[in-house]
């Protein structure tokens, strides 16, 4: 017999079979034995499994569903849903701090950095002057809930020369963008962003791991100091197979970006 009958999550006459089944799937997902992206055995696999009807089975795919933690895809099959998190309009916190915050472990791979002659409309946005400079920054940031790292965030950072002269590449690795500035002297204090919708160059595929021409989301923002000079222009695609669910109140608005398989 599997170990499904042997995870500390047996059956027992005190709860219902498909709440028993529900916990051992939970805890195969959470362990990474069936990660994002995974496809679940087929029922009739799982009606084997764990001697019970393809009712029972189907009411605790069913709440596997209404709690975030799969996904059935028509024609398909089931599958492991990715990660989700909340994302504030309000405020100054980064994506990055965000998420650490709300406990979902980020991590980021540096793809390239140095001096460029930036593209034109960045640099009128960050005041370089024509042949000026900037420091720019691509950092690939993914999640990994379950073991596995899913990209979701393929991020580009301009700075003015002096200001990335003061802060390098190499501490982007473990620390916030908006921390590093504060801690030269030039803490964030205001910024705007706009979000359009976009599609992936083969480039920017292949290192979201997606397919070229994949719908992407492209968050442009400019970041800036309390004087108004600017000081980081940020261009962030966010993985477009995601969900973005306002939540508005008198004393703001929050975004949820949900992550959602392929």
């Amino acid at each position: 017999m599997d170990d499904g009958r042997r995870t500390g999550r047996e059956y027992g006459t005190r709860v219902p079979k498909y709440l028993a089944i529900y916990r051992v799937l939970a805890d195969r997902i959470a362990d990474g034995r069936y990660p994002v992206d995974a496809p679940l055995p087929a029922q009739r696999e799982l009606v084997e499994e764990f001697d019970v009807s393809l009712m029972t089975v189907r009411q605790a795919i069913q709440a596997l569903e209404s709690d975030g933690l799969l996904e059935t895809r028509h024609g398909v099959g089931t599958f492991v849903r990715g990660p989700s998190f909340s994302y504030g309009l309000t405020g100054l916190r980064s994506l990055a701090q965000d998420l650490v915050e709300q406990g979902i472990e980020l991590e980021t791979e540096v793809l390239d950095s140095g001096l460029v002659v930036p593209p034109v409309d960045v640099g009128t946005r960050l005041g370089v002057p024509e042949g000026g400079r900037v420091l720019a920054v691509e950092r690939l940031r993914s999640t990994r809930t379950t073991g596995t790292p899913v990209p979701l965030l393929l991020q580009t950072s301009y700075l003015p020369e002096e200001i990335g002269a003061r802060i390098g590449a190499e501490p982007l690795r473990h620390q916030s963008l908006y921390r590093l500035l504060a801690d030269v002297g030039t803490p964030v204090q205001q910024a705007s962003e706009t979000i359009q919708a976009v599609a992936l160059t083969p480039q920017q595929a292949a290192r979201l791991h997606r397919e070229p021409g994949s719908p992407a989301l492209l968050s442009c923002r400019l970041s800036r100091s309390d004087t108004g000079a600017p000081l980081v222009d940020d261009r962030a695609l966010l993985v477009g197979d995601t969900v973005i669910t306002a939540e508005r109140a008198a004393t703001g608005t929050n975004l949820a970006y949900e992550h959602l398989p392929t």
